[in-house]
């Protein structure tokens, strides 16, 4: 697994625990602002969770955007299904 690879699978994990169902007062865990320092998205315990989403979820398009600009595609082109 690429570096990159790595990195999408932890975007999705932060993602998933931001962005969770959860009450109007309830702040970030340290254990998950600790992990959102590591990818680069520094937070703080006041940091609301729509920022959050927005900045993991355009880190996380500008990753796949870069990482399929080197995918060639297959091979062979499937049929068209007409």
């Amino acid at each position: 697994m690429s570096e990159d690879e790595r990195t999408l699978v932890m975007l999705g994990e932060a993602l998933a625990k931001v962005a969770r169902p959860h009450d109007c007062d309830d702040v970030i865990p340290v254990d998950v602002r600790t992990a959102l320092w590591s990818l680069g998205v520094p937070c703080t315990d006041l940091t609301p969770r729509q920022e959050l989403v927005a900045r993991l979820w355009a880190r996380k398009r500008n990753l796949l955007t870069a990482i399929q600009g080197h995918w060639g595609g297959p091979t062979l082109t499937p049929p068209s299904a007409a």
